[in-house]
């Protein structure tokens, strides 16, 4: 059996449960300041948390759209905060934005190869050009046209 790159998706997604069951223990459980035990103030923690998990969650999940899985991974950030709240553990906004940092970040590295791809192969296009050919908003508006509109030139004769 030679390894594929769609055996990485079953690995990935075992990953990200395990993942995640550890931040949701971490962060609802008896272990206020266990970070302190690797040397990481709780911020970036959160951040190195979030944001790792996010990154799994890409390979986890090849199909869907990385920048939806981004608002989930801050809408479980910003439900981790609340939980907090009903377990005896310290809720702040401030956590949620080092989640946010964290998300954010591995989101601005995952575009960077799309976009090095877009600078290549449609450097010469503008962005509503590249938007019209994405085959997956073509059934959610009409084909445009888009050719640069030529002004009739009036002469004087």
């Amino acid at each position: 059996m030679f390894l594929k790159p769609r055996h990485i998706v079953p690995a990935a997604r075992g990953a990200l449960v395990v993942g995640g069951l550890a931040v949701v223990a971490l962060t609802l459980g008896p272990f206020a300041g266990a970070e302190e035990i690797l040397g990481l103030s709780d911020k970036v923690a959160h951040a190195l948390a979030f944001g790792a998990l996010l990154g799994i969650a890409f390979f986890a999940f090849p199909f869907r759209r990385r920048f939806d899985m981004m608002l989930i991974a801050l809408a479980i950030g910003a439900a981790v905060e609340i939980a907090q709240t009903y377990v005896a553990r310290s809720s702040s906004l401030s956590d949620w934005v080092a989640d946010a940092v964290g998300v954010y970040g591995v989101y601005v590295i995952s575009m960077i190869e799309r976009w090095r791809w877009m600078i290549r192969e449609q450097g010469s296009l503008t962005f509503a050009e590249i938007a019209a050919m994405d085959a997956r908003r073509a059934s959610r508006r009409a084909n445009v046209a888009f050719e640069p509109q030529r002004s009739e030139e009036h002469t004087s004769e």
